[in-house]
């Protein structure tokens, strides 16, 4: 059967502010059990590409969830930070925002909240339709978690081979490398872009109210500009 889940993204605080109630509406979550890869192929061909729906699979449990206004807020700032260093840089760069990956090969597939071809840019221009073991995963993925999964989403880029994970919990970052061995490992730095550190995004990233999206991109390029980068 499946299951409904409601829940707020977060603790409320004792006085919350007008962007802290907006954020802490609750999250719709929606979790089938047993569910087979043909299955999950055919719900998500039937979901097309619905906007606000963030669907994950990890070999039997298929979720979908209608993600907060924090969630999106936080993905869309970490996402223009990485797309403002390209433009910044000329660091050639493909989108895939949130484009269903899926194998089945490894059983496995989501919705990343975003990600980008850095390394492989070039081998995913013209190519429409995504296909495991024909085409590069993704060389950065973003997730931001500020609710619970009721799947292992790492578990998931890591099957399905995606080398580079930003991770947001709220107020930590993990950069996270997929070694040999196909798991992930914590790191310092960025391995598409491999001047950057944890500690440099994170006063980015972190930035409260009344600061905009605007305002935070803008102070980003600042630094960047001052950043010897060769």
């Amino acid at each position: 059967m499946p299951t409904v889940v409601e829940h707020p993204t977060k603790e409320p605080s004792a006085e919350p502010s007008q962007v802290d109630r907006e954020a802490d509406r609750p999250v719709q979550q929606f979790v089938l059990d047993c569910v087979s890869y043909d299955q999950f192929v055919a719900l998500t061909d039937a979901f097309g590409e619905r906007s606000g729906l963030r669907v994950s699979y990890d070999g039997d449990r298929f979720e979908i969830m209608s993600p907060s206004r924090r969630h999106e807020r936080q993905k869309k700032l970490i996402g223009q930070l990485i797309e403002c260093l390209t433009n910044e840089l000329g660091i050639p760069r493909e989108s895939g925002g949130q484009t269903t990956f899926r194998s089945q090969l490894v059983k496995r597939g989501l919705e990343p909240d975003e990600c980008y071809w850095i390394q492989h840019a070039a081998d995913i221009l013209g190519v429409d339709d995504w296909k495991a073991g024909e085409h590069p995963p993704p060389d950065l993925a973003v997730e931001v978690d500020v609710t619970s999964s009721s799947v292992d989403r790492q578990e998931i880029y890591a099957k399905l081979g995606v080398p580079e994970l930003w991770r947001f919990a709220g107020e930590t970052l993990h950069v996270l490398h997929r070694n040999d061995a196909g798991a992930y490992e914590a790191a310092e730095r960025s391995r598409a872009f491999p001047f950057l550190t944890v500690a440099d995004l994170l006063p980015f990233i972190t930035k409260e109210p009344p600061a905009t999206e605007t305002d935070i991109v803008r102070e980003f390029v600042t630094w960047l500009r001052q950043q010897d980068i060769s």
